[in-house]
């Protein structure tokens, strides 16, 4: 059993609910404090079938990658570069192979600039592309409650027919 407790502005209570809910969340207790509400959201593992728990854990980590706001990968290549290129400069005068160096650091140098161009393509789509994941996630792992999944169908009881039976 999985929690985790968030805390939103009263006026985004649905939005976080529903965004949640699409992760396998459900909400388990609400709390008001001023004009915060503290949620405190479950999510069993053993109430999905499959492979959807998987699905779940690796779309929430798609999510988290998107919505960085900052080009990790980038950054750490840019790094390795510079330092690649500080370690030519520096052995010239001692490593006969040096060059090696240069190539390298100017490959990083590429491999930055094409991490960089991938960021700021996803930085500017982010919003829908952060739509489209929770949107698929919800579908693909049987989480939205409009399908009629075994997931989120309620249990049979007597009353369940009742309306039929009365007919």
């Amino acid at each position: 059993m999985e929690s985790k407790t968030v805390k939103v502005k009263a006026k985004k209570v649905d939005d976080t609910i529903s965004f949640h809910n699409a992760f396998g969340y459900e909400l388990v207790s609400q709390e008001e404090e001023g004009n915060k509400v503290l949620l405190t959201f479950e999510r069993d593992k053993e109430r999905f079938e499959g492979n959807s728990y998987h699905t779940i854990r690796s779309t929430e980590a798609l999510y988290s990658r998107i919505s960085r706001p900052f080009p990790l990968a980038g950054v750490i290549m840019f790094i390795i570069a510079s330092v690649l290129l500080a370690l030519y400069f520096v052995m010239q005068k001692t490593f006969a192979y040096y060059i090696a160096f240069l190539f390298a650091s100017l490959t990083c140098y590429g491999i930055f600039v094409n991490l960089i161009i991938i960021f700021l393509i996803i930085l500017v789509k982010r919003r829908s592309l952060l739509k489209r994941v929770v949107k698929n996630v919800s579908f693909e792992a049987g989480t939205d409650k409009e399908f009629p999944l075994k997931n989120n169908i309620k249990k049979e009881t007597d009353k369940t027919w009742l309306i039929a039976n009365n007919l």
